[in-house]
Formats: structure tokens, sequence, C-alpha cells
């Protein structure tokens, strides 16, 4: 639980000091409880990030319509290469109009240490924003290993 507060945290500064450098007409995003998503759509870690073993945070800010779709959304932090994917992947979502017609979402994305069964990703949505891409490093062949 510390990790997703600290996520807050760093999106909350990253949204305040995007939002400082412009005119503010954007009403401030914040994990109060206001965001519910009605549908997402899973992704992959993005091949390139994880062939280049990037890891990290992406806090995406969404405007959303009346119906809850989508309108603009635009990474707030991040590394580009997770963050691109990020806001692609946002875009396909749906939520629950709010007062706001904000959602700021956290994408968390790590690649494990260790030994997975797995050659896919796994993508996790945890409480109503934070969304995990985990992945595990490229299956070790047997037979080569010797």
């Amino acid at each position: 639980m510390t990790a997703i507060r600290s996520l807050f945290m760093i999106a909350r500064l990253a949204f305040c000091r995007s939002s400082s450098a412009k005119p503010q007409q954007d009403q401030t995003v914040t994990d109060k409880g206001d965001v519910n998503v009605v549908r997402f759509e899973e992704m992959e870690y993005p091949h390139l990030a994880y062939y280049t073993h990037l890891q990290g945070p992406v806090a995406v800010r969404v405007k959303l319509d009346e119906q809850g779709k989508v309108s603009e959304a635009v990474a707030i932090s991040g590394l580009p290469l997770l963050a691109s994917p990020s806001v692609e992947n946002v875009k396909n979502w749906l939520f629950k109009p709010n007062a706001s017609k904000t959602a700021l979402i956290i994408y968390n994305y790590k690649i494990l240490e260790g030994r997975c069964n797995r050659d896919s990703s796994l993508f996790i949505l945890q409480g109503a924003n934070v969304a995990t891409v985990l992945a595990c490093p490229p299956l070790v062949n047997p037979s080569s290993a010797k």
C-alpha cells in the first residue's frame, strides 16, 4: 500500500508542476474516490520498454465526456516509452461520469525478477485507478543452459 501512495504523490507533484506552467482551466484531479471504471482494456508490457528493461510509474490525466468516454488523455509524468502506450490504452476505457469529468489513472510498470512460468505480461486493475502491468524476464530454455 505504501508503494501505491508513493505513486499518487508522484502523480500529484507532476500534475501540480505541469498545470502551473500554463493558465489554469483544468480542475485538479485527485484520487478521492470519484473515479469509477465501467470497462477497461488490458495491455501487454510495451515491447521496446520491456527489452530495454524500463520500469516505473506513469500518471495519465483523463477528460471524460457526458457518457464517460475518454475525450482526452495526457501523460503528466512518466518515461515516454511507457507513457505513450498508457495514453493509448486508457483511451479505450469507459468510466462512470463524475462531476469533474476527469480521472487520474496511475500505471505502474514492473519487470519481475526471478523465474516465471509465463512468457507474457499481466495486467491488474487495483482499486479504481491503479493499473499494474507486470512482465516476467524472458524464459530460459533449459536445453540451451547446459
